[in-house]
């Protein structure tokens, strides 16, 4: 496959002489072309099984026990939703199989799921690429269900094309690959391989054109190495969760629009993880890991690729020394697609989803399955963020019983730091778990009283 690039230039250069070589039957133009149908053929041969078919959209299994990958819209849009098993063909292959969600990237619209298999049993799969090794202008082949053009069959439509950028901002898709491969609907979830059978990324959009959702040759898609960073926590999480949350560093406000080398800081507030990091009003971030970054977006882009929690090394320049310091992305940011630059998860709460809120939104998270009777109002952040933890101010009935966290001994003025091994900062690290957790779950919770940790065990309860 490393050869066929450079067979279509030599077929493309040698073509110019074609004519003056008519008379032979076998021209050198003719032997590459030839070679490189071959060698696209056997791609396709290839890469093809792993496909899967899910909903009304695609995906592609990862690996032989049955982990794959598709887009948040494409599951959420499955029969049942985000939390639900549904069904999923592979390519090739009319036998319906079941799959579970395992974890859910609502901002990066990815969702890892798993095909349930008999013991023993594996499946076709396809490496993830190392993405940062891609170049504008390496082929790239995609693979998806157009306009659900397979008809309940088995066989997805493929697509040859090229990568026209590189870490493209789109809001959610924050550091995207784009494309000229047919991206239309029914493509989203679906792989675009490199020439070695990699997946360099997972599509899930389009430039639309006129407002038609279809092919304009500007597609994108989610790079293999952003899906990477993220894999683990998809995987598991604690507490039960299934939705991972990208991040903010809090406290850090860059400046939108700033003329400048990199991305100015505006301003940076006391008592966060900017101000703990060394982040001054007026450096300028020039350097995040090994990501250039030449103003606010990219590194809006850059902060997007791993997990809440995760930590980058910056490098800024102030007045003329540079400075390199760590800081993580602890501030969980809103979970939908909403806006191009990403929200806290608290100010999306407070001011909704704008425009998006009275549509269908395939990013919308399920409600809760169950309830810890937490009432509205009846708790107030801890002042120590490094002990963090909500202080407790009243509970909730819950089906007009007592509510399952002072069941279970907890009283007004504890300090609730930790669900199911989760600590508790923000009220989402409360919420996501409930999204995930059945009525009737133990779940170990720690408090503190009087200076002191404590645990007990909580049966969540139904919610009414």
């Amino acid at each position: 496959m490393k050869k066929l690039m450079a067979a279509l230039a030599l077929s493309l250069f040698v073509g110019g002489f074609a004519a003056q070589a008519q008379d032979k039957k076998t021209s050198a133009p003719s032997t590459n072309i030839d070679r490189i149908d071959r060698e696209t053929r056997d791609l396709v041969k290839k890469v093809w099984p792993a496909f899967v078919h899910i909903g009304g959209g695609s995906g592609v299994c990862i690996s032989e026990d049955g982990y794959f990958l598709t887009n948040h819209h494409v599951y959420n849009d499955a029969p049942k939703g985000m939390e639900a098993k549904t069904s999923v063909r592979m390519a090739g292959n009319s036998r319906r199989f079941t799959a579970i969600p395992v974890g859910a990237d609502p901002r990066g619209d990815i969702v890892l799921g798993k095909i349930v298999l008999e013991k023993g049993e594996k499946v076709p799969f396809a490496k993830l690429a190392d993405s940062e090794k891609i170049q504008i202008g390496d082929l790239c082949l995609s693979i998806g269900d157009p306009f659900l053009l397979s008809g309940g069959g088995s066989e997805p439509t493929i697509t040859l094309g090229t990568v026209t950028a590189k870490n493209r901002f789109q809001g959610g898709y924050c550091d995207c690959i784009q494309i000229d491969t047919a991206i239309n609907p029914g493509n989203s979830g679906g792989p675009s391989f490199n020439m070695d059978g990699e997946i360099i990324g997972i599509n899930g959009r389009n430039i639309a054109s006129h407002g038609k959702r279809f092919n304009t040759g500007a597609g994108y898609a989610i790079p293999a190495n952003q899906i990477r960073h993220f894999l683990d926590a998809l995987k598991a999480q604690e507490g039960g969760a299934i939705v991972v949350r990208h991040g903010l560093v809090s406290g850090l406000k860059v400046a939108l629009g700033a003329k400048a080398e990199g991305a100015l800081v505006e301003s940076v507030e006391p008592e966060t993880e900017a101000a703990d990091a060394g982040f001054q009003s007026g450096d300028i971030i020039v350097k995040m890991d090994e990501s250039v970054i030449f103003n606010a977006f990219r590194y809006y882009g850059v902060i997007g690729t791993k997990p809440r929690g995760s930590t980058f090394k910056f490098t800024v320049k102030r007045g003329d020394k540079t400075i390199e310091f760590s800081a993580r992305n602890d501030l969980p940011s809103e979970s939908g697609q909403f806006g191009t630059i990403p929200r806290s998860d608290e100010d999306a709460r407070r001011d909704g989803s704008g425009g998006i809120a009275g549509m269908m939104d395939p990013f919308k998270l399920p409600p809760a399955k169950s309830s810890l009777g937490i009432a509205n109002g009846g708790w107030k952040r801890n002042p120590d963020r490094k002990v963090g933890g909500f202080i407790m101010l009243k509970f909730a009935k819950v089906g007009g019983e007592q509510s399952p966290l002072e069941a279970a001994g907890l009283q007004v003025n504890d300090i609730l730091v930790s669900i199911g091994g989760r600590r508790i900062h923000y009220l989402c690290d409360v919420s996501d778990i409930l999204i995930s957790v059945d009525a009737g779950t133990p779940l170990l919770v720690k408090y503190i009283r009087d200076g002191q940790e404590a645990e007990v065990t909580v049966i969540t309860a139904a919610r009414p």
